[in-house]
């Protein structure tokens, strides 16, 4: 969403809007998958991705405009690559991707996992990228595995409206645009899906990733 937004808006405030849409979708998400997260790991992952928010917002504010929108389409090229490439490998036999890559989960690791979420998801908001690997593996189940993802990343979004507001690439009019359109947001988050059903899942994030890597590249002609 962020490179999407950066075409049409200031990097860093493309990056504040960001937040408050995200919180809807993931509020949507929290109802659905009501209780069915994890509350142990969520106890562990939260107190440090609270920090990591906060330093995040505060690498923000001293980042110029100019070289953030260059990190922004970097970003977008190299996760865009990244996943491309991965579509075309062989698929490891673990029952979870990510199963072999990562040490057995202890607790500082999950707290290592939920700082360096909440720097990722403060700055450029990927924090996904970074809980994925570490929840998918840690999760009992794929419902527990999307409610704990949704509640964490909820909370994550809450915290970074917050943060944002007071280092001023967000305002509370912006706030409250985003939550007079939030309609608009879910309806779009229902016909992604119903799209999402009726094309093929590897066409459909080929298309999705093609269009990402373009706007990348895109940012980066731009400069």
């Amino acid at each position: 969403m962020l490179p999407f937004l950066s075409l049409v808006l200031p990097a860093k405030f493309a990056l504040g809007l960001g937040a408050p849409i995200m919180l809807v979708s993931d509020t949507a998400g929290v109802v659905y998958y009501w209780k069915e997260w994890d509350k142990r790991e969520l106890f562990l992952l939260l107190p440090p991705a609270v920090l990591g928010v906060i330093l995040g917002a505060s690498m923000i504010k001293f980042i110029p405009n100019a070289q953030f929108r260059f990190w922004v389409g970097v970003f977008a090229i190299v996760f865009s690559s990244y996943q491309l490439l991965k579509m075309k490998l062989p698929k490891p036999e673990a029952s979870g991707e990510w199963a072999n890559w990562i040490p057995k989960p202890k607790k500082t690791l999950a707290m290592l996992f939920g700082f360096l979420g909440g720097v990722a998801s403060s700055v450029i908001h990927a924090g996904g990228l970074v809980m994925s690997p570490y929840l998918i593996q840690k999760s009992r189940d794929k419902r527990a595995f999307v409610g704990t993802f949704v509640l964490f990343f909820a909370s994550m979004n809450f915290l970074k409206v917050i943060a944002y507001l007071r280092i001023e690439i967000l305002t509370s009019e912006i706030v409250l645009l985003a939550a007079i359109i939030s309609p608009l947001i879910i309806l779009g988050g229902f016909l992604g899906n119903a799209l999402n059903k009726r094309v093929s899942q590897k066409t459909f994030r080929a298309v999705v990733l093609a269009v990402i890597m373009t706007i990348g590249i895109n940012l980066l002609i731009r400069m």
